[in-house]
This record gives C-alpha cells, structure tokens and sequence, in this order.
C-alpha cells in the first residue's frame, strides 16, 4: 500500500481545503494510505474529523507560532512599498526551506507528497529527498520580468517537483513547466435533487467572496443602488474588521488611499442596504443555490471560480467579471453573463436582467448544467488517482 502525505498550509475554509477532502475521500483505500498535515490548526481540522480523514498538526513552534507562507497570486503579491515584509516573509521561507520543513517531514513515511497549494514551494525540495512530490496550482501566479519570488519558486518547482497540477489552463500558462503541469479542473458534486422551477423566477442572488476587493465586494456594494426594487444580494464571507498593520509606509499609503475607510464604509453599507442581506461564512452551498436565481462573482483580478461549478451543477447561471481564467468556465448568454470588471452599473444592469427574466436564467443555467458535467464533474477525482499510478 501506498502512503500519500498532503500537506495544507491555511486556516481559511475555501476551494483549496475542500479540493483536498474530496479527493482523498474518492482515492481507492485499498491502494492508498492518506494523511494530512497541517501548518495551523483550524476549521480544517474539523471538516478533516467529520469525514473521518486521519491528520496531524506540525509539531514545530516554528510554525505554530511564526511561520507565515508567501502568497504569490494575482489576488495577493508583495508590493513595492512592502519591504519589510518582503524581508519577513522572504526569511520564513528560507528558513522553512532549508531547515524546519525538512526536519518536519521527517517524523513522516510517505511515497508522494501532495503540496496543496503553490504558497508552498518551500516544501517542494525538502520533501523529494523522501518521497515523489506533487504541488497543486489553485491560484493564479503573478508573473513579472524582474519578479524574484516568480523565478525563485518556478525554479523549485521546475528542479524538483515531479507533477505540477493545475485547476485551469490560465493557471498553468502562468506557472510556465507545461512539461510537467497537468490541468485537472475542480470538480462539485452533482445534485441528487432537482433543482426547484420557481428558484428561477426568484429575485435573489448569491454572493459567496466576503469583504475582499479582488473579489469584487466594492463593485457589488456600488451596483446596489442601481438594482431593481425587490431584488436581493446573499452576502455569503467573513465581513470582520481587519486589525491595522503596523507597516509604518503602509499605513501612510493605506491613509492617502483611504484603504481602511473605504472598506468599514462599504461593509456598513451593505449591512444597511435594503437590497442586500448578510449570511457570513456560507458552508451549505446548494441549499443556498437551490433559494436563488443565480450566482454573482464579479472578480477583480485573474481568477477560476470554484462557486461557478457549484452553480452550473445545480443549472444555476453565474454573472462574472471579464476576468482571466473566466472564459474556461463562462461563455457570455450561453451559460451565464460576463460585465466589464469594476463596472457597478454593468453588474447591476445584468443582476436586473436575470431576476426579470426567469425564462433566461433557466436556459443558461441548463446550458452551464450540460458544460459542467461535461468539464468539472466527479469523474476529474480519477485523474488524480491515475497521477499517483504513475508516479
């Protein structure tokens, strides 16, 4: 029997832990013996224990207590005004690299390490003197000429990784090893239940990005005011205050752009608006899907929508934003709407659109149905089973 080590490195719920559970849950158990470690402990623990996933939490103060990992996406980058924590970050990093990840893995007997997340490069090295490795892209990569952390962490991937999995095609353009990367999409359980006829005449809709820019929160909290009389907006995310920084640059810059205002103004108005409703952290999906008229995710920045997925297999249409990485899920009237990112009138003008028209939202749900049975149904989990095989 083969022994998979998956590593995951957040405390947030979101795709990349509900990604992970899904697969290891369909890989054959007979063939393989699954374990989790994870960097901090969370609700991922929990989720973990209720589908009975054996795990472990790393050992090491270090990254209990210390340790923070180097976002390198389009939704999260280090700026040119932030090197102070450029050099924090940069010194976790070395540190987990050439030291504590090593000494972490180990306690650990495995054949292939599963890295679930590209912020974890660090691992990438450590863990192949052990075992095969494997990271999985489910973020876009920033990608820049001059880029030190771009070239830095393609390079472990490209000297050492064995596999590179990525969740869609704009994601594995940007990591750049097409010899190595395999696109294998997310996939959403399919629905048992049929989805109720009268949700498309509904004047609801779902939001499920929280209080994040590049998730387009501003932008939907600006179209609230054009929306129609009666048509709701499910805010689904964490809507919490976020601390100040102590980055004395940062919080000048945040001060001249009035960062920390725009946001507490725009979380008290929709908490305030008569056409938008507050749900906080969302963890049952469908049942939401099966109340509205269709998703929104009016994304900021590059990104592939896993809540799309979840939309279409419930013949729910979305409303994005004319993001990368949308065109591989969205075709514009076919199985959804597509608007100019940043542009509150447009999203409104398309939310109005569908919650009139229930005759519309169903034919683009049923289509977005048939693409993604086709592209992101249950039958992707097997991919990764013939991955492990090979390696």
């Amino acid at each position: 029997m083969k022994k998979i080590l998956f590593i995951h490195h957040a405390k947030g719920w979101g795709g990349a832990p509900l990604n992970m559970i899904n697969i290891i849950k369909n890989l054959d158990q007979n063939q393989y013996e699954v374990e989790v470690l994870l960097l901090k402990h969370s609700v991922v623990a929990d989720k973990l224990n209720e589908n009975n996933i054996k795990f472990s939490l790393a050992s090491s103060k270090y990254y209990k207590n210390f340790y923070q990992y180097i976002s390198h996406s389009e939704a999260g980058y280090i700026r040119w005004y932030q090197i102070f924590r450029f050099l924090k970050l940069w010194s976790f990093w070395l540190l987990s690299r050439y030291y504590f990840a090593e000494k972490e893995l180990k306690k650990h007997s495995y054949d292939i390490v599963h890295l679930n997340s590209s912020v974890l490069t660090d691992w990438i090295g450590p863990a192949k003197q052990y075992g095969k490795v494997v990271i999985h892209i489910q973020e876009p990569f920033h990608r820049g000429r001059w880029d030190i952390f771009y070239h830095c962490f393609t390079t472990q991937m490209r000297k050492y990784a064995d596999k590179i999995i990525a969740i869609s095609e704009d994601n594995a353009r940007r990591v750049g090893i097409p010899e190595k990367t395999e696109v294998i999409y997310n996939y959403a359980e399919v629905p048992q239940v049929p989805t109720p006829e009268y949700s498309y005449t509904s004047k609801k809709v779902l939001y499920l990005g929280g209080a994040a820019y590049i998730k387009g929160f501003y932008t939907l909290v600006e179209a609230l005011d054009y929306l129609e009389t009666g048509v709701l907006v499910y805010f689904g995310g964490n809507y919490t205050e976020k601390a100040g920084t102590r980055n004395l640059l940062k919080q000048i810059i945040q001060r001249v752009l009035r960062y920390g205002r725009k946001r507490k103004m725009a979380i008290d108005k929709m908490r305030n608006h008569i056409n938008a409703i507050e749900k906080g952290m969302v963890f049952d999906v469908p049942r939401y899907l099966d109340e509205v008229c269709c998703l929104v995710s009016p994304f900021a920045v590059s990104h592939f929508s896993r809540p799309v997925l979840e939309a279409h297999l419930h013949q729910k249409p979305s409303i994005v934003s004319n993001v990368q990485g949308m065109e591989e899920i969205i075709q514009h009237d076919k199985n959804g709407l597509i608007v100019p990112k940043n542009d509150a009138k447009a999203l409104a003008d398309a939310i109005n659109w569908l919650t009139f028209d229930g005759d519309r939202a169903k034919r683009l749900g049923e289509e977005g149905y048939r693409t993604a049975v086709r592209q992101f149904s249950p039958e992707n989990i097997h991919k990764f089973q013939l991955l492990y095989d090979k390696l």
